[in-house]
């Protein structure tokens, strides 16, 4: 699998978390809308999960060149 292939879906899972998560947050606050530190937890918990991945993804392309 190619790495650019790698980078597609990683955006596409982490993008598709997140807006299951907005639909979870609309559900539960109803007609009331989302308040503005509803979309910060969204757009923190986007960043953190693309990072972890990124960062776990960096890491596991490292050990693979390593043992080459």
């Amino acid at each position: 699998m190619s790495n650019r292939r790698r980078i597609i879906i990683i955006i596409i899972s982490v993008f598709t978390g997140t807006m299951l998560s907005l639909f979870i947050f609309t559900i539960r606050k109803g007609d009331a809308g989302l308040s503005n530190d509803d979309y910060t937890t969204l757009i923190t918990n986007f960043i953190f999960s693309l990072g972890i991945i990124v960062a776990i993804g960096l890491l596991f392309a490292w050990n693979k060149k390593r043992e080459k």
